[in-house]
């Protein structure tokens, strides 16, 4: 036997709204019925469901991977008695596979550490390209702007996913991040190809970066006068 909260009338065990002033009724003694909608954690099912699925699904094209692979090697092998122009279409498929594929097979990756490992992988396929062409390049270009890029996406990842960090700080860190880069690319760049330090295009990156951080700032200090200002009213 149980009774509305509001009005007090006398309620049948069937019932979910009081007849006499229509508040929910609510009795923790009746154990609800689960049917197919109402399943206990579904969020929670589908998520391991999906999860099973892209595991499975990058453990086969993995395996379909392997066969270029290996094909291109053993082809190679055979020809020459040795690896020449086999190494980079294999380091491509490495790569790939390291930085797309490998990631997708674990339950739960570590995107830092991917990043990280993915600039490594990088600079391997780098090296491949460079032990079989030759050149400069390597050194006093393309490993300096990969580090550049791995530091850029690894700093703008952490900040990004900093949880006590405000979203406008996350802006302007981000921001900034753009400028420093955009700088030390061409410095990078002017340097590998004359030998000297010139800004053109990196000076308007880094001023429309730096004013739209301004911007982002200005808006952020005039919305929180504005909260404090109806704090102070309606409150």
């Amino acid at each position: 036997m149980s009774y509305c909260v509001n009005c007090g009338v006398e309620l049948a065990s069937s019932e979910k709204i009081c007849p006499l002033c229509g508040v929910e009724v609510i009795n923790p003694a009746v154990k609800p019925v689960l049917g197919e909608e109402s399943r206990p954690y579904p969020k929670y099912i589908e998520e391991i469901h999906y999860r099973e699925i892209r595991i499975a699904t990058s453990k086969v094209i993995a395996m379909l991977m392997s066969i270029p692979f290996v094909i291109v090697l053993l082809m190679d092998f055979l020809d020459n008695r040795s690896f020449s122009w086999s190494l980079l279409p294999a380091a491509g498929i490495a790569l790939i596979f390291m930085m797309c594929i490998f990631p997708c097979m674990l339950k739960r990756p570590i995107v830092w550490l991917f990043i990280l490992f993915g600039a490594l992988e990088t600079a391997v396929f780098l090296f491949i390209v460079w032990f079989i062409y030759g050149g400069s390049w390597l050194f006093l270009l393309a490993l300096p702007l990969l580090a550049a890029a791995c530091a850029f996406v690894e700093g703008c990842y952490l900040a990004i996913s900093a949880k006590r960090v405000r979203i406008h700080l996350k802006t302007i860190i981000v921001l900034l991040a753009c400028m420093v880069f955009a700088v030390c690319v061409q410095i990078l760049i002017e340097l590998y190809l004359s030998g000297a330090i010139r800004l053109s295009w990196s000076v308007y990156v880094a001023i429309t970066c730096g004013i739209l951080s301004i911007t982002v700032l200005i808006i952020s200090r005039l919305y929180q006068k504005n909260e404090s200002f109806k704090k102070r009213i309606f409150y």
